[in-house]
């Protein structure tokens, strides 16, 4: 549901894409099966490693991976769009990260993120004492803010698929108090506007313009 949002929000194939924080290249190749000119960049060179030497990437249209910092690209006026796709939480700039993804864009593009929004960092305390990474809070108002200093001219944000799937398809096997008030059609009416008006806040998909 989220790459599919993500898809409705993206300007048209073949448009250029650059992906920061690709991992290990899923959603790139994804991308690039779509018809987008993708660039999937990554700070771990393993991460990178692995999405060149996985044999599904050998098929259809690839992807370009290189190893390189969200928080200090080169790159100037190249790509149509920027996808941050649960990575821009882990910047330890991430200011630096948006500018960098604004110089990327040409004019008229934009800058998707998909975030866990509010709360995340909490949840994540024992894995970032672990294995020595950075997890923060990342919801819509917070990109747009910083979006803006970094010279985006506007934003806009669109509720989380996920969390308006749940609540539209709530199963009958569904357990727990929530899952039985959401089986009571106008009550799954009311949580769908909810999610809709205020906890898009929270946890929603940003879309950052560039002039």
């Amino acid at each position: 549901m989220r790459v599919g949002a993500l898809f409705s929000l993206l300007p048209p194939p073949p448009a250029r894409v650059l992906e920061c924080g690709c991992g290990t290249g899923w959603l790139a190749y994804f991308l690039a099966q779509r018809g987008y000119d993708v660039v999937g960049a990554d700070v771990s060179s393993d991460a990178i490693d692995l999405a060149k030497a996985h044999g599904i990437f050998e098929h259809g249209r690839l992807p370009d991976f290189i190893v390189a910092d969200s928080e200090s690209m080169e790159f100037n006026d190249e790509f149509d769009a920027v996808v941050f796709f649960d990575s821009l939480h882990h910047s330890i700039d991430e200011l630096a990260a948006l500018r960098s993804a604004c110089r990327a864009l040409r004019r008229g593009g934009v800058c998707v993120v998909l975030e866990p929004g509010r709360g995340h960092a909490k949840k994540s305390v024992e894995i970032d004492s672990a294995f020595d990474v950075t997890d923060k809070d990342m919801p819509p108002v917070h990109v747009i803010r910083v979006g803006r200093r970094a010279g985006f001219v506007k934003g806009d944000v669109f509720p989380a698929p996920q969390h308006l799937g749940k609540a539209l398809y709530a199963s009958a096997r569904a357990g727990g108090w929530r899952g039985t008030l959401l089986r009571i059609r106008p009550l799954r009416h009311i949580a769908v506007q909810a999610i809709m008006l205020w906890q898009k806040q929270y946890c929603g998909i940003s879309v950052l313009h560039k002039l």
